[in-house]
């Protein structure tokens, strides 16, 4: 079964949201996911915002993590194991006129 996830392959961050404990990306007003698990930036030299107007290129979902891959390097690595979790969910994605996809 192909992920949801996979959607996003092709599209570009149009804005970066960081709020309390998580963080929301954007890609245009038609796609967005929420972020509550724990991240990693690669890297480590970039911040989230530096994201913004970037492409992803690859997107990979195993057990452990789900790694989002963008044009011109740079990586997004959200934790799954058990330890990575802050709430109930993981990740939220959401598409105009679909309903949400939750990770938990």
């Amino acid at each position: 079964m192909t992920s949801p996830l996979y959607a996003l392959k092709g599209l570009t961050v149009t804005g970066v949201v960081e709020i309390h404990n998580y963080v929301q990306l954007h890609f245009g007003d038609e796609i967005g996911i929420s972020i509550y698990n724990d991240i990693e930036v690669s890297p480590s030299t970039i911040t989230l915002t530096d994201f913004i107007g970037k492409t992803i290129d690859a997107v990979a979902e195993r057990d452990a993590e789900i790694e989002l891959t963008f044009l011109g390097g740079g990586k997004i690595k959200i934790r799954m194991h058990p330890e990575a979790y802050r709430g109930p969910e993981a990740l939220e994605l959401n598409r105009r006129g679909q309903p949400p996809v939750i990770w938990n």
